[in-house]
């Protein structure tokens, strides 16, 4: 399957769509609206007017199945994903922030032989949403329910499939379902690109926040341990970001260095610490002007980024280490990509675990915004091994870019 995969890699080199998943839309939003003013109003909505509201929503219908070497498979079957953001924009310095997530969240069954294969992947999974971001940004501080600025992979991988060993906080390292505060700066001097550095406090969302409907996670209980599940927001994160950086006069490039430092939960003997380091290089290939305004233009995207959990499961001597890379290309409307994810767990008594991810597909732009994407995967975890295959298609919603709710003028 490696090879056939390998194959399809070098003839289409494999994508998936414009609209990333899940923290897709958490990442922009953070980076973006939730740190600074949305920019200048229209003409028709004149200048000063407040406040402002934004809808937006990526609706994801996936169509796979997941095959393991042995045992039974998943699917195929279908099923809906979709992130709404909404932003409530008071001033210049005030808003309110939120992102409503609907996905597969069902858990695997536990007598399911291959239940570490694709976690994260729709087939056989009930669908439920909630609240995944919730939170109120008043100038440079965050305070609420948001996803940490550590690491990027589970939201620059494109696609489902590609983000599967990297998503999620206990088995991968995206920092979700956390509540506190954060303080960003953003560095003035934007001559080697946009470079702010971030602060925050944190702990496990156990509100109402984390439950979802139909299918329901329930609250979380501070007994229930879990990486992040302190007391009080005692996990401490500290984030070095560049944005935009010239590399000549012909690319781009983002970079980021984090550092959490997390609590000791209950049952844990040691809290983890996890360290990420990771960048992405956008080359363009060719293209005007105008055919950057008509989404005609071409260029070549490469990402990689490296992480590592310090005493994985809260075990001293326990280590996991993530090393991910993707080669993208875009031409117009089609997008093409070729992923690969490898993880390593050590410890001091149980030998090494070595698990791998490779993932390729190729996707298209249609005129109304929707992306029809077919992705194929390959997947190794604790000596099971497995293949999805699954059709996509992604549409972005915007309801409402920027409208005046009884607008008054400051």
């Amino acid at each position: 399957m490696r090879g056939l995969l390998a194959a399809v890699a070098l003839a289409f080199l494999a994508a998936a769509p414009a609209a990333m998943a899940q923290s897709a839309a958490i990442i922009q939003q953070a980076r973006a609206t939730g740190q600074t003013a949305s920019g200048p109003p229209g003409a028709d909505e004149g200048m000063g007017a407040w406040p402002k509201i934004q809808f937006e929503t990526i609706a994801t219908l996936e169509y796979g199945s997941v095959q393991p070497d042995s045992g039974p498979n998943r699917g195929p079957d279908a099923r809906l994903w979709f992130d709404s953001t909404f932003l409530a924009q008071i001033s210049d310095e005030l808003s309110v922030d939120g992102l409503f997530q609907f996905k597969p969240r069902q858990p695997l069954s536990a007598s399911d032989p291959n239940g570490n294969l694709f976690i994260n992947q729709a087939p056989a999974r009930r669908e439920g949403g909630k609240m995944k971001e919730l939170y109120v940004r008043y100038g440079d501080y965050r305070v609420g329910k948001f996803v940490q600025d550590f690491g990027r992979a589970y939201a620059l991988l494109p696609g489902f499939q590609a983000q599967d060993l990297v998503a999620e906080s206990e088995q991968g390292y995206e920092p979700t379902e956390m509540i506190g505060v954060e303080r960003i700066h953003v560095f003035k001097d934007e001559d080697g690109g946009w470079r702010q550095l971030s602060v925050s406090a944190f702990m496990v969302d156990r509100t109402f926040l984390h439950e979802s409907f139909p299918y329901n996670e329930g609250i979380i209980h501070y007994k229930d341990g879990g990486v992040g599940n302190t007391r009080w927001p005692e996990n401490v994160m500290v984030t070095w970001d560049v944005l935009n950086k010239p590399v000549g006069h012909w690319a781009h490039m983002n970079y980021q260095a984090s550092v959490i430092r997390w609590g000791k939960t209950y049952g844990g003997q040691r809290g983890e610490v996890w360290t990420t380091l990771g960048a992405d290089l956008s080359m363009p290939v060719h293209g005007s002007v105008d055919d950057t305004l008509r989404g005609r233009y071409s260029q070549v995207r490469l990402y990689v980024e490296a992480a590592r959990r310090d005493n994985f499961e809260g075990m001293p001597g326990r280590a996991r280490d993530f090393l991910s890379a993707s080669a993208q290309y875009m031409d117009g409307p089609w997008i093409l990509d070729l992923t690969t994810t490898q993880r390593w767990t050590t410890d001091r008594i149980d030998p090494l675990q070595k698990d791998e991810l490779y993932a390729a597909s190729i996707g298209y732009t249609l005129p109304s915004r929707t992306v029809v994407s077919l992705s194929a995967a390959q997947e190794t975890v604790a000596g099971r091994s497995g293949a999805y295959l699954g059709l996509v298609l992604t549409q972005t919603l915007t309801t409402c870019s920027t409208c005046l709710a009884r607008a008054s003028y400051y």
